[in-house]
């Protein structure tokens, strides 16, 4: 019988592949804890269209659509500024007084009129306002409320943008799609169910600090 040779020692090469094992699961569990800590941003209106165009405001919530009119509200508030310096005949320390303890309500929002006089819209919806519920969205015709409101944006110098509540996505959803079939651009900010919603003069967005 003819010799055998040496057995062969692996247990050099199984410590070698089981070093190689643990550190291939380490970085698996590495990436997965840098996945899960990834912050998704959600782009202001200005970010996300990288032009000159100006915002036109809806909110969804409710399950239900608000159209949020800066010019509504500019032309409510001169109107209450004119009433107010009227009743105080134009006396400067009353008016301040008598603005401080004043509060609006329009299209199903509270505004804050304080803030108003800064051009500054600080809005709190109305639990029980009644906005907008589509039908059947598709068949949303230029006669109806939120087809109407499309009619009147030009594509070129307009978009819409979507404050979008917990409740809401379906509606956004929806109402997103009636906008690009118009060719019009879309950007939404996703909110909590109370968070304010608060609009600088130009319609630039306002975050608290």
């Amino acid at each position: 019988m003819g010799d055998k040779g040496p057995a062969m020692d692996l247990s050099s090469f199984t410590d070698i592949m089981t070093c190689i094992l643990g550190i291939l699961v380490l970085i698996i569990l590495l990436t997965g804890i840098d996945a899960s800590q990834i912050t998704v941003l959600v782009s202001t209106p200005k970010e996300l269209t990288g032009d000159d165009k100006s915002p036109i405001f809806f909110e969804c919530r409710n399950n239900q659509l608000f159209h949020i009119s800066l010019d509504e509200f500019k032309a409510a508030c001169d109107i209450k500024t004119e009433y107010i310096r009227a009743l105080v005949e134009d006396n400067e320390a009353e008016f301040l007084k008598t603005a401080a303890t004043t509060s609006m309500e329009l299209g199903g929002y509270r505004l804050d009129y304080t803030y108003a006089l800064l051009g500054k819209y600080v809005l709190t919806a109305v639990p029980d306002a009644e906005g907008y519920k589509f039908e059947r969205y598709l068949d949303e015709t230029p006669e109806m409320w939120f087809g109407s409101r499309l009619a009147q944006i030009n594509p070129k110098n307009q978009f819409i943008c979507f404050f979008v509540r917990p409740d809401s996505f379906k509606v956004f959803q929806q109402a997103r799609a009636l906008a690009w079939i118009r060719n019009i651009n879309v950007s939404c900010e996703l909110l909590d169910e109370k968070d304010p919603i608060q609009i600088g003069p130009g319609g630039e967005r306002i975050y608290a600090q």
